[in-house]
């Protein structure tokens, strides 16, 4: 049974944002185009076990990995449990669960790792803690039946047992608690399943494979807590049971297993969880079957079974992460996590198969009057203007973590407007979202992020119903734009009017650090080797570069007057910056921190987006009522729109990228 610490996973979900009531998109056929290019590969962490292992739990907590019972070499069950380094590999015993146990289900709650179930035959209904400070293991409470080979995955603080054999036939059941100690049962699988892969994904549980009364299966299955619906939305290649499922970069994989031979397998499915697309990546090194999963910063696969017992680590990670020829030279090393550019999804000039065949189009919105004008680029002509009302204040176009929608922030009404952007039209009004200034969405799709600029304040939203998870007050006055590191466990922040730089965790939707930079900070973006943060600031003329771990300036770079909005180049190797009072446009070199190219562009160039192709740069004139697009090659303006008063983050879609983390359209 594979058990994921999936409280801090960095996991994204392909359902981020989809509105609770707009139209369905199920049963739409998945466009064949192939998915971006970002490949599994799954290699050795480095390191192994002292002793072979299988059908253990493994549970991420912080900056450690727990592994605790299982099946040794000789088929015995065991019940010690270890705490390891993930970097080194380095494995400290810390003791024993109160009864030995494999098959189980595990997840860290209030700091104990709790086991639940597991066991031969009949399994067991007992729910053991494991308290990591003193060494101790306890029997704290009983499931409502007696289970073995269940899964277990967590959202925020709940957490989910999924299916299980309770000696006689596979179970549907699936299971909630907050306190490992009391249960409630909040949906069912269509059948009943043991050993299936589970993992989450934007608030949602996906169930993948599994073993059913009449063998191995390959649905997939996906359970939201919300409604308390399971829905099947996709078919691996092949039915598939004691596998392992984790997400990376939006995508959710299924690895390994046993097909109904028992026989080990060693390939690998990749699932888009917005299309149910499923493409088969490439075989693993080895099969592996039974294997513990515990993703945090990394995703580790830990032990398992292919002829005999394994005592190896495996390390996931996506290749598309890895520096590209493109990405040499851009001022450092990989970022944190692996991986060399953490925009090399962009730099690939695929588009997320979901909106493929979406219609392009350039949405600018219009604060005074209230309106959003939609601008087909290849004619430069409006052919559609959506009326939020006089003195709405819609602030940006913000596409949806999956792409699906297109968000408008109506800052004076609060409300978001719900753009259909496979149509361009609009569908719906979110209500009682506060003065949406900006919407962001945390890199693991899990959370909205309402940029409250009125009440200096970020509002932590569930990206799926709207409401508030967790209202935080800032420090300083203004925030307004924002940026993720390369981990996706904190954010960085600029304080428009008292030159403050802010720094949240993620984990704890809590503020860990400040900085003064001066001036006017406003927007912020991460270097492509992940070090190093981009503010640009108005008012400095220039671009300050922030070093998030000592939270310290390393340097200034002067652009114009009024530095403002930025964007990175398609290939990922330059960084435009908008003087929106100079009445230029900075193109800065990454590898360089240098200024390369400033282009005399008139108006005053406010929110920026590049052209799928890279050839073009769309800004809006934020104190005119034009926008403008403008070449990437020497900086001329190829034509000057009218649009409506006060333009300001006008969004180009669709993008290249793998997901949305929100803004005007910043993807990665």
């Amino acid at each position: 049974m594979m058990a994921f610490g999936v409280a801090c996973t960095g996991a994204a979900s392909g359902m981020s944002g989809s509105p609770t009531t707009a139209p369905s998109t199920n049963g739409s056929p998945a466009p064949a185009t192939a998915p971006e290019e970002a490949t599994l590969a799954v290699r050795s962490a480095g390191y192994g076990l002292v002793a072979p292992i299988q059908r253990s739990v493994a549970v991420w907590d912080g900056g450690v990995v727990y592994i605790a019972g299982g099946l040794d070499a000789a088929n015995t069950t065991v019940g010690g449990v270890f705490s390891m380094n993930p970097t080194s590999g380095h494995l400290t015993p810390l003791g024993s669960l109160a009864r030995p146990v494999h098959d189980a289900a595990a997840a860290m709650i209030s700091g104990k790792l709790f086991v639940f179930a597991g066991g031969a035959g009949v399994g067991s209904d007992n729910v053991q803690a494991f308290d990591p400070a003193t060494g101790t293991g306890s029997v704290v409470g009983h499931l409502p039946v007696a289970l073995s080979d269940l899964a277990a995955a967590q959202i925020g603080d709940v957490t989910y047992l999924v299916g299980g054999y309770d000696g006689t036939r596979p179970r549907s059941e699936i299971y909630a608690t907050t306190d490992g100690t009391t249960f409630s049962t909040v949906g069912h699988l269509p059948v009943g399943l043991r050993y299936p892969a589970v993992t989450q994904i934007g608030g949602r549980l996906v169930i993948a494979g599994g073993l059913a009364s009449a063998g191995p299966v390959n649905d997939v299955y996906t359970f939201d807590p919300s409604s308390g619906a399971t829905t099947l939305t996709a078919h691996l290649p092949a039915p598939v049971a004691h596998a392992a499922a984790f997400t990376l970069g939006g995508r959710i994989y299924v690895v390994g297993g046993r097909d109904a031979a028992d026989t080990a397998l060693a390939r690998a499915s990749e699932i888009d969880p917005s299309t149910g697309h499923v493409e088969a990546e490439p075989p693993l090194g080895q099969p592996v079957a039974d294997a513990a999963v515990a993703a945090g910063r990394q995703t580790l696969l830990i032990g398992g079974w292919n002829t005999s017992t394994s005592s190896k680590v495996l390390l996931a990670t996506l290749r598309a992460e890895t520096a590209t020829p493109a990405s040499q030279g851009n001022g450092g090393s990989a970022p944190q996590g692996g991986g060399g550019n953490v925009y090399a999804a962009i730099d690939s000039k695929r588009f997320r198969p979901s909106v493929v065949n979406d219609p392009t189009f350039v949405y600018v919105p219009n604060g005074l009057p209230g309106t959003v004008e939609v601008i087909d680029p290849k004619t430069f002509r409006i052919v559609r203007t959506i009326d939020l009302g006089y003195r709405s204040f819609p602030e940006h176009v913000t596409p949806s973590w999956n792409m699906r929608w297109l968000y408008v922030d109506v800052d004076g009404t609060n409300e978001l407007a719900v753009i259909d952007p496979r149509t361009g039209k609009l569908v719906r009004i979110i209500h009682g979202v506060e003065h949406p200034y900006n919407l962001y969405f945390t890199p693991d799709g899990t959370k909205a992020i309402d940029v409250a600029e009125y009440y200096d304040r970020l509002d932590f939203m569930d990206p799926h119903t709207w409401k508030l998870i967790k209202p935080l007050t800032m420090p300083c006055n203004g925030p307004d734009h924002l940026d993720f590191s390369a981990d996706g466990s904190y954010l960085l922040i600029g304080c428009e009017f008292d030159g403050t730089v802010v720094k949240v965790a993620l984990k704890t939707m809590s503020v860990v650090g400040t900085i003064h930079v001066g001036g006017l900070p406003v927007d912020v973006k991460l270097s492509p080797n992940g070090k190093v943060f981009f503010v640009a600031n108005q008012g400095l003329g220039g671009v300050s570069v922030v070093d998030p771990v000592t939270m310290k300036v390393l340097g200034f770079i002067p652009t114009g007057n009024g530095a403002h909005g930025m964007a990175v180049s398609r290939d990922t190797t330059k960084l435009y910056v908008t003087n929106r009072l100079a009445g230029t446009i900075s193109v800065i070199d990454f590898s360089t921190r240098k200024v390369v190219n400033t282009w005399n562009v008139g108006g005053s160039p406010d929110m920026v987006q590049v052209s799928p192709d890279g050839s073009q740069i769309w800004v809006s004139n934020r104190y005119g009522t034009t926008v403008e697009a403008i070449s990437t090659t020497d900086g001329h303006v190829i034509r000057r729109i009218e649009v409506g008063g006060d333009p300001h983050g006008l969004a180009y879609f669709p993008q290249p990228g793998r997901f949305s983390l929100g803004h005007n359209g910043v993807y990665r």
